[in-house]
């Protein structure tokens, strides 16, 4: 009796370029689970050329919001953490937005201007400067020592900057000069590098925003009240330099509301002690020339005080969102507006998940006053520090 032969089948090995793009599709979480698969997916995962592949993609998928905020005992500092939350995808038609908690960040008191660039989460906080991802549970702690730090990246270079205001004038006496250290990004701790220049001295008053490779925030220069300034630092050439803006941009001090606007820096200006029930839009037009437009909007129906109310931004379709500053005292449910300039209507959205969960706030000991930060069109990457 012949003994039949079994014929082994070997299947031939997935193309490279075929693995990345199945891997460009998954969630970043499985990727960072899939880094111990195998040495191949690892080097893949970790090749730059993957990375900016994949924030490529999940640009084209779509843009989420990111919402921050710190919350904690009032008796023990080790009880207080950073929140970050994303939502899921915009649905115009949807009276509310799910929201998912990442992750949280121990012992941050305070936490302001938790801004979005290029998928990393760059936190002001009272102490060290914080960049996590939330998509992949990771942050890093930067040694930025100083009162302001301010986080761009530089998409011809694609690298990530942290500028550091070193020394803060003391008003009313302004210094001859400030220092600011530019601290490059990428590759890990031991090959970050660090830069330091001068600026002629101004008293910052709002937080930062980056646009298209370069970090704006509003200031006054030389001291407060005189003479407002947009300070636009070039991410890519590390130089400092002065745009004149309207009184109306800079005038309330942090109550001043940096957006970008169709790709232009922009300006939201109320008066945060009466009811918000319009505001002037100030356009960035042409840096160079410092010129701006100015468009005023009536409201629908009034926000309640303009000091409780914020922008951060826009949405994809053009919508100016604005948001509550903080966290209500007890359990609520905590809504966001789109105001759509062409119809002059505005929708109210809620965003289900902040908080507005009794056994949440239990959980994490949640009391007080809790600054929300939003940042809106936030991308997906795998990228890290």
């Amino acid at each position: 009796m012949k003994r039949e032969k079994r014929q082994r089948i070997e299947a031939d090995p997935i193309p490279l370029d075929l693995q990345e793009a199945i891997l460009t599709r998954l969630p970043a979480k499985s990727l960072m689970n899939f880094l111990c698969v195998s040495k191949t997916w690892s080097s893949i995962i970790r090749n730059q050329r993957f990375v900016n592949s994949y924030y490529a993609m999940s640009s084209t998928i779509g843009s989420r919001f990111t919402i921050a905020f710190c919350c904690g005992s009032q008796a023990k500092f080790d009880d207080w953490r950073l929140f970050v939350f994303s939502s899921s995808y915009e649905d115009e038609k949807s009276s509310s937005l799910a929201t998912t908690l990442h992750m949280t960040i121990p012992s941050v008191s305070s936490a302001s201007g938790c801004l979005s660039v290029h998928g990393l989460i760059g936190c002001t906080i009272g102490g060290p400067f914080i960049v996590c991802n939330p998509s992949t549970n990771k942050y890093t702690i930067l040694p930025c020592a100083g009162p302001r730090t301010f986080l761009g990246y530089d998409p011809v270079g694609d690298q990530f900057k942290a500028l550091t205001m070193v020394s803060y004038p003391p008003p009313p006496q302004p210094q001859d000069f400030l220092v600011y250290e530019v601290l490059t990004l990428g590759g890990g701790e031991s090959s970050w590098t660090c830069n330091t220049f001068t600026s002629l001295p101004h008293f910052t008053v709002t937080n930062s925003i980056c646009i298209n490779g370069f970090v704006y925030y509003a200031a006054w220069t030389p001291t407060r009240t005189t003479n407002p300034v947009i300070v636009c630092f070039d991410v890519r050439y590390e130089r400092l330099s002065f745009i004149k803006a309207p009184m109306p941009v800079v005038c309330w001090e942090g109550e001043s509301i940096l957006i970008e606007y169709k790709g232009k820096l922009a300006s939201i200006a109320r008066h945060p002690h009466a009811d918000f029930h319009s505001f002037d839009l100030w356009i960035l037009e042409d840096a160079t020339r410092h010129d701006w437009s100015q468009q005023t909007f009536e409201l629908p129906f009034s926000l309640g005080m303009g000091r409780n109310i914020t922008s951060p931004g826009t949405n994809k379709a053009g919508e100016i969102i604005f948001a509550p500053k903080h966290l209500s005292y007890d359990v609520q449910p905590y809504y966001i507006f789109y105001y759509n300039v062409d119809r002059k209507d505005m929708r109210k959205v809620r965003l289900l998940g902040i908080a507005d969960d009794e056994e949440f706030r239990r959980r994490y000991k949640i009391a007080g006053q809790c600054y929300v930060s939003i940042s809106p069109e936030h991308v997906e990457t795998i990228a890290s520090l």
